[in-house]
């Protein structure tokens, strides 16, 4: 530990520092050094304790308020959390890290009316925040907000141009909007940065398929099965792009393999039901369709493929 006063080492037990003679247990700064300490040593309950006591020795003393904020956030105590932040910005001439931790509070109570007035306070402060860009645009798209939710993600791609968390979100509501073109682009910034990002990796393959790019497609979906071999939708989607393409031998193994991670898939089931029967494969489509009907009895696809291939199997 060190003195608040002259920065000289001392000990955790030494009640004066030897060097200038400051009364170290009752220092509103030494006991916030050591609560920092104890805070980083997951010590939480200590922490609070010492800048409590530390408040009570100078209640104008902002840091303090600040990591009691800190420390309830991290123990999800979000309301106590925020009454702290606000405390610490009244006693505070740099308030950028104290308005965005409160933003994030109140984002995660849902008081996003709140959060947004947080935000735009700290990109007041620091407008090179990135970050508080990211969060901004978050706190407008859970109010729906597609329009102000894509400027200030916007702009923290402008300020990180590799801001992959941006990036994809954005990409979300491009895709939301029906504009896949800027959605693809978008997902390919952030699979070049980020190459094992599964979601972005799947969602360019849907963007793809939506745009008509059926071979493309695949391959993002073979990447997103290599790179998470058990995310399932992966392979029931390459089963439906390699379907949607005539490839039906390959679809039935994409799904054969969607459905061994799942095998209470109804619709993987049935999708792997017609690819049989085109395939000519009727035992193995009856086996299939028997799948469905057992997860969902009186499924009318299912009983009208049945139906159809008890027709087609009739002996003259």
């Amino acid at each position: 530990m060190r003195c608040p006063r002259c920065q000289a080492v001392v000990s955790k037990q030494a009640r004066f520092c030897e060097l200038c003679g400051v009364k170290l247990e009752r220092d509103a700064r030494f006991l916030h050094d050591e609560a920092v300490d104890l805070y980083h040593r997951g010590q939480v309950d200590q922490a609070l304790s010492l800048w409590n006591e530390a408040l009570r020795l100078d209640p104008e003393f902002s840091q303090a308020h600040y990591y009691i904020g800190l420390a309830l956030y991290d123990q999800g105590d979000l309301p106590r959390a925020i009454e702290a932040f606000r405390s610490a910005l009244t006693k505070t001439s740099e308030p950028f890290r104290i308005l965005f931790k409160l933003g994030m509070a109140q984002y995660g109570l849902g008081d996003l009316a709140a959060s947004v007035e947080s935000f735009r306070q700290a990109l007041q402060v620091n407008p090179a925040s990135a970050e508080t860009c990211y969060r901004l645009g978050l706190s407008y798209l859970r109010q729906s907000d597609l329009a102000r939710a894509q400027a200030a993600l916007d702009d923290a791609i402008r300020l990180n141009p590799k801001y992959t968390r941006a990036l994809f979100i954005l990409g979300m509501i491009h895709s939301q909007q029906g504009d896949n073109a800027r959605a693809i682009q978008l997902f390919r910034q952030v699979e070049q940065a980020s190459p094992d990002y599964t979601e972005a990796c799947f969602e360019l393959g849907m963007a793809l398929l939506r745009h008509g790019d059926l071979d493309e497609a695949a391959i993002q979906f073979e990447k997103t099965a290599a790179n998470s071999p058990r995310f399932t939708p992966a392979y029931f989607m390459l089963g439906e792009t390699r379907r949607r393409s005539g490839h039906l031998e390959k679809a039935t193994d994409a799904y054969r393999k969607a459905l061994e991670l799942n095998p209470r898939d109804t619709e993987g089931w049935l999708h792997l039901a017609k690819c049989q029967t085109r395939l000519g494969l009727s035992s193995d489509a009856r086996e299939s369709l028997n799948k469905v009907l057992a997860l969902h009895p009186g499924h009318l696809q299912a009983t009208a493929l049945v139906a159809q291939l008890d027709k087609t199997t009739e002996t003259p």
